[in-house]
């Protein structure tokens, strides 16, 4: 699947056609007076291309666009070129894990469901080497410590309590021992210290529900800015696929409203985990 354009690229090209619609003006009537093909602008808006700050001033002057819009474009421009702090971990990353967490370290909102591991922003450091340990593709020792930090640095994000997140797991999880007990005692202690974080919410599905139906993960992302598209990610064995669509965002918010409506309170589900906490 191809991956998806960065967070700035989207936001880019979103304002871009909004500029161009604001202004009244077609993709061919656009495209005629610039002297472009038709395939570069539609590119540009649909974030499958970058561009040159001086297509994009042409651009801005063809729109008529006033100061700030032109300063906006000019910032989420330069963001598309810049370095990022995952970027560091390339040589582990594929490219759409890449894209993932350049959504995520963007996003206002993030709510993930999972039936089959805790959600990486919930794992412990053992935890989540265990999680790579068992997986199909066992990564060197060297590529393992890199993925285990890559993921604890993704994590700072809890710290931003304007960020809100919202995880929905499965009972299963509290039981799965993967790395042995000690780990998942490990694991259930962290979860507990992170749903103490006022922007954190935490529900189990219970083994009693009987219309919560999830198999891998789900993780949507929702931005500051409601031009910026919501993203929703489906995760399973092989990898993880983006969809961006209006159907598929509307699908998904759905179906993890549903799960949640499903799952225990969060009260009652750090009532559970020090119960499972006990029995461990």
């Amino acid at each position: 699947m191809a991956v998806q354009p960065s967070h700035a690229r989207r936001r880019l090209g979103v304002e871009l056609r909004r500029l161009r619609t604001e202004a009244a003006l077609t993709v061919d009537q656009v495209v005629r007076r610039l002297e472009w093909s038709r395939t570069k602008l539609i590119r540009i808006e649909s974030a499958k291309v970058s561009l040159t700050r001086h297509d994009l001033l042409r651009l801005c002057h063809l729109y008529d666009a006033d100061k700030d819009e032109v300063r906006r474009v000019e910032g989420w421009l330069e963001e598309t070129n810049s370095f990022r702090w995952w970027q560091a971990y390339s040589h582990v990353m594929t490219a759409t894990l890449e894209e993932f967490i350049a959504l995520e370290s963007q996003a206002a909102r993030i709510h993930t469901a999972n039936s089959g591991v805790f959600p990486g922003l919930l794992q412990a450091p053992e935890y989540a080497r265990s999680v790579f340990d068992a997986g199909p593709h066992v990564p060197d020792p060297d590529a393992a410590d890199a993925l285990v930090e890559l993921r604890v640095r993704r994590q700072r994000i809890l710290d931003e309590e304007d960020v809100e997140i919202v995880a929905t797991i499965g009972a299963g999880l509290l039981y799965a021992e993967v790395g042995g007990p000690d780990v998942l005692r490990e694991q259930l202690r962290h979860l507990t210290a992170v749903m103490d974080r006022p922007n954190v919410e935490v529900r189990v599905i219970p083994f009693s529900a009987q219309r919560a139906v999830l198999t891998g993960g789900i993780v949507l992302f929702d931005f500051p800015e409601d031009v910026d598209p919501s993203v929703v990610y489906t995760e399973y064995e092989a990898g993880m696929d983006a969809k961006d669509s209006v159907l598929d965002v509307r699908r998904f918010r759905r179906l993890l409203n549903h799960l949640r409506s499903s799952a225990l309170s969060p009260e009652d589900t750090r009532k559970c985990i020090a119960t499972r906490l006990e029995d461990l």
